[in-house]
């Protein structure tokens, strides 16, 4: 028997790329991605939960419960930097920002935003900005619940 083909892993450090953009551009545009603000150095945490309700499908003579999935919820929380004049997350997502935010995985930060590539897209508006306490051998930073107000559109293709 052949054993199956292991597929090579791609290391998350260095490989998350998250830019945000106004509310009015196009966040699938090459072009106004490279010109949007990058995020990518600023967040420490980027957590991203997803969740489906499930929905009971019960029959009157079926002696089994069936199921279905339901409605996702999505919930989005930032940490990040702040404290330096160059700080790009806390004065782009003040309080009732809307816009969006791109974010493309498994491809060098450093590469530019190109067509064909793949990126999730979620439509925001920035909750408030929570200060963290300072803690030992640490840095500043804010802790921020970025609300989902549109349908989120996972694996969107870039256009140029």
């Amino acid at each position: 028997m052949t054993a199956e083909t292991v597929p090579v892993s791609v290391n998350s450090d260095d490989n998350l790329r998250l830019t945000f953009t106004a509310t009015a551009d196009n966040a699938k545009s090459a072009a106004i991605l490279n010109a949007g603000d990058d995020l990518t150095y600023s967040l420490k945490t980027w957590n991203l939960q997803e969740a489906q309700a499930t929905v009971e499908d019960k029959r009157l003579t079926l002696s089994q419960d069936l199921k279905r999935p339901g409605r996702k919820t999505y919930t989005l929380e930032v940490q990040y930097v702040f404290g330096d004049a160059g700080d790009v997350a806390a004065t782009t997502l003040v309080e009732g920002t809307t816009g969006h935010i791109t974010a493309r995985y498994s491809v060098p930060n450093s590469t530019a935003w190109t067509a064909a590539q793949v990126a999730d897209v979620f439509t925001i508006k920035a909750g408030s900005q929570r200060k963290d306490p300072p803690v030992e051998n640490g840095v500043q930073t804010i802790t921020q619940e970025l609300f989902i107000t549109a349908v989120v559109e996972k694996d969107a293709a870039i256009a140029a």
